[in-house]
């Protein structure tokens, strides 16, 4: 195990360790601020709760439909390292800002709308940052394993935030989750300033902005098989993506539990996708990679489905473990098939279009199960999401295939 470590791309390489370290403080933070959010919303917005928490939700998603592809186009052309230091930066102020105005008692709901569109507004140019930086922070040979290490970020942070969430909203409240979250997005900062490898854009021969974003276009639209692979995600997320909205109102409407439950539950689902994700940054590559992924898909449909079908909080607890694991997963051996087949030049544009193409019908699929959970039921949300990936699982046995290393 000792002599894995060492070889693992956090083992070896120390500006990889110092971006990971940075993103896992201030995802920490991210998830401190969406357990707040959530409750806020679902306890204060009165009868019409549910449908404030789907807009919302989809207010922090539409400015990654907005803005991704040309914040990608200007990521490939510009110093990375730089890029990550003005989204942490901007996020950090706005935060803060939502802090101020909860802890004063003026926080009203349009506020919150605007402010979490404009945080949520930066992402995009963080994300395409790093995941076009990853090759020149490792190597070709750990490049895999990096993705990995790197898509399990978002989980790890996930099941510290989770587990530690209710703790720090019950003992400082929202506001205090909020400056909390401010407070990580200054350490991201400061180990990004860290960096020293050389991040900035490949000079020579640069084309105009437009020309470059069009381009990158062009690149994925005249590849069918990534094309065909990137709708998939997008039709996937429509189903997949409500589970971020459905957790917190399977513990208000569903086990009528406090918010010490919603942490619990985010917690497994994270710890599941976490655990899945670690295990695949230690897999040096994949045979039949869309067996795999077919495989995760079916994974996340059956324990979602069986959400359906109980109130006991252990097998919920269970069920999202599940899920969790399968996205882990599924997530992990996706994006090391894109780091392999994309060239470097294109990864900012193609990461930043991945993103928006697989989160543009989260903001409809957000407003979509918000208004089903309010009209119908919580029940009725779950089941409907649960068959549509179980359904879409075909869907990765029948699009063409890129090819690359083993799997052929």
């Amino acid at each position: 195990m000792r002599k894995a470590l060492k070889k693992h791309p956090l083992g070896v390489y120390p500006d990889f360790r110092r971006l990971f370290a940075g993103r896992i403080v201030s995802a920490v933070g991210d998830k401190f601020f969406a357990i707040a959010i959530a409750w806020w919303v679902l306890s204060g917005a009165g009868e019409h709760g549910k449908f404030h928490l789907g807009m919302i939700m989809a207010m922090t998603f539409l400015p990654v439909v907005l803005f991704g592809p040309f914040f990608g186009a200007l990521v490939d052309r510009s110093d990375k390292r730089l890029a990550m230091l003005w989204a942490d930066a901007a996020r950090l102020l706005l935060v803060f800002t939502l802090g101020l105005l909860t802890w004063s008692g003026r926080l009203e709901l349009w506020m919150l709308y605007g402010l979490c569109f404009m945080i949520a507004g930066f992402g995009p140019m963080f994300e395409a940052s790093v995941s076009s930086s990853l090759l020149r922070l490792t190597s070709e040979e750990h490049l895999g394993a990096a993705t990995a290490a790197d898509s399990s970020v978002m989980q790890l942070s996930s099941v510290f935030g989770s587990a530690l969430g209710s703790v720090l909203i019950a003992v400082l409240g929202a506001a205090g989750a909020f400056f909390f979250n401010s407070f990580t997005y200054a350490l991201s900062f400061l180990a990004v300033r860290s960096i020293s490898s050389d991040l900035s854009a490949r000079r020579g021969g640069q084309a105009p902005y437009f020309d470059e974003l069009k381009a990158g276009l062009r690149y994925i639209g005249g590849n069918r098989p990534l094309l065909s692979l990137l709708l998939s995600f997008a039709a996937l997320n429509f189903f997949v993506g409500p589970i971020l909205i459905l957790i917190p109102m399977i513990v208000k409407f569903v086990v009528n539990g406090s918010v010490r439950w919603l942490a619990v539950f985010e917690t497994f689902f994270a710890a599941g996708s976490a655990l899945a994700a670690i295990a695949m940054s230690f897999k040096s590559g994949y045979r039949n990679i869309y067996g795999w992924f077919f495989a995760s898909v079916v994974a996340v449909g059956l324990p979602f489905l069986g959400l359906y079908f109980t109130a006991d909080r252990l097998h919920i607890c269970a069920l999202l473990f599940l899920v969790g694991a399968a996205l882990g997963t599924g997530n992990a051996v996706a994006l090391t098939l894109f780091q392999r087949t994309v060239p470097e030049e294109m990864k900012g544009r193609f990461f930043s279009v991945l993103t928006t193409v697989s989160y543009a019908v989260l903001p409809l699929t957000f407003m979509l199960n918000g208004l089903l959970a309010e009209s119908r039921s919580v029940g009725f949300s779950v089941l409907l999401n649960a068959c549509g990936v179980l359904a879409l699982s075909a869907l990765v046995l029948l699009i063409p295939r890129l090819e690359y290393g083993e799997d052929k």
